[in-house]
């Protein structure tokens, strides 16, 4: 009971400490701004080659790892709109909070904004292909994961992630950490910010 009590205060104490009213203002902001984006995209955040814009937001967790909430709200919320429906919901919503997790830890053995937006990528990449799958039974445009079509579907998400996280959010990131502490302090980036590439 003494031993309960005593983990429940370090849980808590953690969480006052990282989520501020401000901190949760600024997940319902990332979960809001990733749901439009992503319903912007149309059909392209939601079929095997997608590019779904908002995924770049991923690399926000780079920097402050409580962004996980408000990213994962919103690839829910931006999952409502999609064509294979209730898998989305579930695998896709977790597939971002998986590779957002990933991507914590990873950070603080890389130090390396580059690798770490490759998380998503593969994660991704190996989720889409059976959640499309899983969406597509049991209609007139069922799919199959034989002959390659899987590793297809791999090739093409991992490719609409890496253009949407590596090649737009990269710079994007780079852009405002090495020239902005004024954007830095506002996104409350407290972490990492020493990283070389």
């Amino acid at each position: 009971m003494v031993e309960s009590t005593k983990q429940d205060s370090k849980f808590v104490k953690w969480f006052k400490t990282n989520f501020t009213t401000r901190s949760i203002a600024i997940n319902a902001i990332i979960a809001a701004l990733y749901a439009v984006i992503t319903y912007l995209c149309g059909p392209l955040a939601y079929e095997f080659a997608q590019f779904r814009f908002s995924e770049f937001l991923n690399l926000m967790v780079f920097f402050n790892p409580t962004y996980t909430l408000g990213l994962t709200i919103g690839c829910f919320l931006g999952n409502l709109a999609s064509t294979v429906g209730m898998y989305d919901l579930i695998f896709g919503t977790l597939a971002t909070f998986v590779s957002n997790i990933i991507m914590v830890y990873l950070a603080k053995v890389f130090k390396n904004l580059f690798l770490s937006g490759l998380v998503p990528c593969l994660v991704n990449a190996i989720v889409v292909p059976f959640v499309i799958y899983l969406g597509s039974m049991n209609t007139s445009d069922a799919m199959s994961l034989s002959n390659g079509m899987y590793w297809i579907m791999f090739g093409w998400v991992f490719l609409g992630e890496f253009v949407c996280i590596n090649v737009i959010g990269y710079p994007l990131f780079l852009l405002i950490t090495k020239k902005s502490n004024i954007l830095v302090k506002t996104l409350e980036f407290n972490r990492n910010l020493d990283y070389k590439w």
